[in-house]
């Protein structure tokens, strides 16, 4: 019944703002913008899974948690920084799991970086 792949998608303010955050500060490929009708979509690192963008008015933040696998969180961390993204708080540790760092797009939208340390 269903494809592969999943797509997200966020009401934003400012749908340039977004971009530039979304390609120039995370690396993710724009696949589609449209001016018109205010829209836009990016390929992430995780094939099939893309994240779309509509301009809105008014924006509700996520609070749920779109997030990105990473080899080495401290290393991306390191690398995001360096580009201006901001992270909260410090590397959450899921004993035997994980490692999770948050952080947030231009519109509020909680993001997580996650270095998985076991295999489910």
């Amino acid at each position: 019944m269903y494809k592969e792949g999943l797509t997200v998608w966020y009401s934003v303010a400012n749908l340039e703002r977004t971009l530039e955050f979304y390609s120039g500060k995370l690396g993710f490929e724009v696949v589609f913008h449209d001016l018109s009708s205010g829209m836009a979509m990016v390929n992430t690192n995780t094939k099939d899974c893309i994240i779309g963008f509509s301009e809105a008015e008014t924006v509700e933040p996520a609070t749920s948690s779109t997030v990105f696998e990473v080899l080495n969180i401290e290393e991306a961390i390191k690398q995001l920084e360096a580009d201006g993204v901001a992270f909260v708080g410090e590397v959450e540790h899921v004993p035997g799991m994980a490692k999770l760092a948050t952080f947030m797009d231009p519109d509020g939208h909680n993001l997580m970086l996650a270095e998985t340390l076991t295999e489910l």
